[in-house]
């Protein structure tokens, strides 16, 4: 019996051998990237915005490891500009005529210049949503981060996109 059991793990680490780690799911180099701050376009204008937006970008590239963050040289120079941002309500509370469930929906223009990206120059839009519901204790705050932290997500696999950036 333990014969067998040593074979088994003598195969299984074979198996394994083949193996390699990487933080990029398709095996592909990481790409550097370069953004300023985002460009607040909203109309009516909501200042602020844009800088939470910047940092929650940054923070997620950090996570997300399929970009590299740096100054400089870079192999793509991305421009956001958050231009749509809409808060409505979704369902209203009948005995008090409040909102008991909000939409946020918000949308950037993301465009990307480099020697690697096709043209030189390649724009895209992106809209995401998400609500909040304050009668269950899920605060605006809360659905603002998810918000941002989905139009951050989008904005990486957009900057991401082997088709769109080589």
């Amino acid at each position: 019996m333990r014969r067998v059991g040593c074979c088994l793990l003598l195969l299984w680490l074979a198996g394994c051998a083949n193996y390699t780690w990487t933080a990029r799911l398709d095996g592909r180099p990481q790409r550097t990237v370069a953004f300023t701050t985002i460009e607040n376009r909203l109309f009516p204008h909501r200042p602020g915005y844009e800088y939470e937006l910047t940092q929650r970008l940054k923070e997620e590239i950090a996570v997300d490891r399929r970009l590299v963050l740096e100054e400089g040289n870079t192999d793509i120079r991305m421009k956001v500009a958050l231009t749509r941002f809409d808060e409505p309500n979704l369902v209203e509370d009948l005995d008090t005529g409040l909102p008991a469930e909000i939409n946020l929906i918000a949308t950037a223009d993301v465009e990307a210049s480099g020697e690697t990206v096709p043209g030189g120059r390649v724009r895209r839009r992106v809209t995401v949503s998400t609500s909040y519901t304050p009668g269950l204790g899920d605060s605006r705050r809360e659905g603002m981060d998810r918000l941002w932290r989905d139009l951050a997500r989008e904005i990486i696999d957009v900057a991401s996109d082997v088709e769109w950036v080589r």
